[in-house]
C-alpha cells in the first residue's frame, strides 16, 4: 500500500485463443503507453471543432477516435488493445441520453413534482444502467483477438450500488443524530445531554468510516468479480478493514493539517485578529479593515484546496494499490499497482496548471501524461506463458445505457 512519501491496432493473430507469453512465471509485464501529446492534440482539436460545427453530432465520432487512440497506444507484452465500438452505436445512445436530460431539465422548471418522480425512478435505474454500461465498455475492448465482458448480476448491482449506500446513509445520519435527540427527549440533564452529544459525534465518525469501507469494498468487489477476459474471470476478495484504515489515515491527515494551520495562525498573531472580529460583532466593515484576517482567509482557502487534493490523491493511490494487489485473472495472473502519492499528486497539480495556463488547450497533453503515468505504474505478474483465454460470442449492439450514464454523470468506478 502506498504512503504519503512512498502504432495503433493489435498485433494479435486471427485465432480466437490468446496466449500471453513470458520467460518465467515470476516475470512482471508492465503496461506501456506510446501516445504523444502533440500527436493527440491534432485529434483532440479536430474533435472539438467538428463537434461544435455539427452541434454535437460529431461527438460520437470524437469519442470513438479518442478511444481508438488511447486503446491503440496502450501496450501489454508487445501487443495493443483495441476499441470496437462504432460511431453510430454511440450516436444513437447519445441522442436518447440528451433527450432524457433535456426533458428532465424542462420538467424541473415547469413541473417539479413530475421531475422529482422521474429523479426517483432514475435513481432506481442507476444499478441497471451501471451494469449495462460496464458490459458495453467491456465488450467493446479487445486484446489479442479476445474481448472482455462483464457478467455481474443485476441483483448484485442493486445490493452493492443502491441498497448498501442507502443503508449506510441511514445508519450514519440516524445513529449520529438520533443519540442526542433521544437523550434530549428523555431527560433535561445537561450532563447527560452533553455525554449523548459526544457519543453521537463519535458514533457519526466511526459509522461514517466503516460505512464508507463497507460500501466501497462491496462495490469494488462486485465490479471486479463481474469482469471477464474471454472465458477467464477476474477475482478479488477485498477486506473492509483495509478501506477503514485508509479512511482513518485520511481523516487523521485532515485534522493534523488543521491543527498545524491553527498553530501557524497563532504564531503569527492571527488568532488575535479573529478574537477582535468576534468582539466587534463580526461586521463587514470590521472584516474589511482587518488586513491580517483577510490574508488568513485567502491563505486558508488555498491551504484547504491543496490539502483536499493531497488527501484525495492519498486515498486514490492507496485504494488502487490495495485493490490491484487483491485482483487476479483466473487465479493465474496477478495485477499490480505501484502508485505513489507524491508522484500522483505532482501529476494532478501540473496537469491542472497546464490546462489552466493554456486556457484549456493543454488538455490533450494532460490526458496523454495521465495515461502514460497510469501505464507505468501498472503491471501483470504470473505465468503468462501458460495463460490462454478464448473469446466469447456475446454482443452489445447499442450504447444507450453507456451514454445515459455519461449524460447524468454516473461514474461508478473501482478506484
Amino acid at each position: 500500500m502506498s504512503t504519503i512519501d512512498s502504432s495503433q491496432g493489435s498485433t494479435a493473430s486471427t485465432a480466437s485463443t490468446s496466449t500471453i507469453s513470458s520467460d518465467t512465471s515470476t516475470t512482471s509485464t508492465p503496461f506501456k503507453f506510446h501516445g504523444i501529446g502533440g500527436e493527440f492534440f491534432g485529434i483532440w482539436i479536430v474533435n472539438v471543432l467538428l463537434t461544435m460545427v455539427t452541434f454535437g453530432i460529431y461527438s460520437a465520432w470524437a469519442k470513438v477516435r479518442t478511444n481508438n487512440y488511447f486503446y491503440g497506444n496502450t501496450e501489454l507484452g508487445g501487443d495493443r488493445f483495441e476499441y470496437l465500438a462504432k460511431p453510430m452505436q454511440i450516436l444513437i445512445g447519445r441522442i436518447i441520453a440528451v433527450f432524457l436530460l433535456i426533458t428532465w431539465s424542462v420538467l424541473s422548471s415547469t413541473m417539479p413534482p413530475v421531475a422529482v418522480a422521474l429523479a426517483i425512478i432514475f435513481m432506481l435505474a442507476v444499478p441497471f444502467l451501471a451494469v449495462r454500461n460496464a458490459r458495453f465498455d467491456a465488450r467493446m475492448t479487445r486484446f489479442r483477438n479476445v474481448r472482455f465482458d462483464f457478467a455481474g448480476s443485476y441483483g448484485g448491482a442493486y445490493i452493492n450500488l443502491l441498497l448498501k449506500p442507502i443503508a449506510a446513509y441511514i445508519i450514519v445520519v440516524a445513529g449520529g443524530f438520533g443519540i442526542g435527540v433521544v437523550t434530549r427527549l428523555m431527560t433535561d440533564n445537561p450532563i447527560a445531554i452533553g455525554i449523548a452529544i459526544t457519543a453521537g459525534v463519535v458514533f457519526f465518525f466511526v459509522a461514517a468510516i466503516y460505512s464508507y469501507a463497507w460500501v466501497s469494498a462491496g462495490m469494488a468487489q462486485y465490479l471486479i468479480n463481474g469482469y471477464r477476459y474471454g472465458d477467464k474471470a477476474f477475482n478479488a476478495k477485498l477486506e473492509i478493514n483495509q478501506y477503514a484504515k485508509i479512511a482513518v489515515t485520511a481523516i487523521g491527515l485532515f485534522f493534523g493539517a488543521g491543527l498545524l494551520f491553527s498553530v501557524f495562525a497563532f504564531a503569527f498573531g492571527m488568532m488575535g485578529s479573529i478574537v477582535e472580529l468576534i468582539q466587534s460583532g463580526a461586521s463587514e466593515e470590521a472584516f474589511k479593515n482587518n488586513a491580517s484576517l483577510i490574508g488568513m482567509v485567502f491563505f486558508g482557502y488555498f491551504f484547504m484546496f491543496i490539502l483536499s487534493m493531497l488527501i484525495a490523491a492519498y486515498v486514490q493511490v492507496c485504494v488502487r494499490n490495495y485493490v490491484f494487489s487483491q485482483t487476479s485473472i483466473n487465479d493465474d495472473l496477478q495485477m499490480t499497482s505501484t502508485m505513489k502519492t507524491s508522484s500522483f499528486l505532482f501529476l494532478v497539480v501540473t496537469n491542472l496548471l497546464l490546462v489552466m495556463f493554456t486556457f484549456g488547450m493543454g488538455k490533450a497533453w494532460a490526458d496523454v501524461r495521465f495515461a502514460k503515468y497510469m501505464a507505468e505504474v501498472t503491471a501483470v505478474e504470473g505465468n503468462l506463458d501458460a495463460f490462454t483465454a478464448h473469446d466469447h460470442n456475446e454482443q452489445s449492439s447499442t450504447a444507450v445505457a453507456d451514454e445515459v450514464a455519461d449524460a447524468f454523470d454516473i461514474n461508478i468506478g473501482i478506484v
